[in-house]
């Protein structure tokens, strides 16, 4: 849902060109969940989580970039939006020793970022069915991006707890998406 769209009118063809994806959405979503579950049961170095959740963002940068625009627009926000949570788990990657405060600021940094963008999409296409559900993900990654930023010091363990919460959240959504999209052309006249 691109706040940037103008159109107003989202039909059967363009129900058809997204519902094809939407296993690209199931997939990212399941992903999400299983590292979201794993980053919650394992006891992680910083190196290690760095590592993991650079990996993590690489996944999703992938999936999103790859995804077409869910309101039949051009593909540059998922796009966009897919390159920055690559350079971001990269960095991740090939720097998981600067510590938890890199850490914490690149998570913060990305789930604030697309928290803002799912407010503004979801208020902005309230024509949609079930656009509430991206609000309410937004409502909930802007407070754990701001915290992750403000607070990048504090122990590993708070931040390994938020960054499973936001990645398990994140992984519902999507796969909920993802099952919505292969419905779609049924739903669309």
């Amino acid at each position: 849902m691109n706040p940037l769209n103008n159109r107003t009118h989202f039909g059967r063809a363009d129900a058809e060109e997204a519902s094809r994806h939407w296993g690209i959405f199931l997939f990212a979503g399941v992903t999400s969940i299983i590292f979201g579950v794993l980053i919650l049961t394992i006891d992680w170095s910083v190196d290690s989580l760095g590592t993991f959740v650079g990996v993590l963002f690489i996944l999703q940068g992938l999936a999103l970039a790859v995804t077409p625009s869910l309101d039949g627009g051009g593909r540059g926000s998922n796009l966009g939006a897919g390159v920055i949570a690559i350079v971001a788990g990269s960095a991740l990657v090939a720097w998981p020793d600067k510590g938890l405060q890199t850490v914490g600021i690149f998570i913060g940094i990305f789930v604030l970022s697309l928290g803002l963008l799912h407010i503004v999409g979801a208020i902005s296409n309230r024509h949609v069915p079930n656009w509430w559900h991206m609000l309410v993900l937004g409502l909930l990654e802007v407070p754990i991006g701001v915290w992750a930023m403000r607070r990048p010091g504090q122990t590993i363990a708070l931040l390994v707890t938020l960054t499973g919460a936001w990645a398990v959240v994140s992984g519902i959504y999507q796969v909920l998406t993802g099952f919505e999209l292969k419905k779609l052309p049924q739903r669309v006249r």
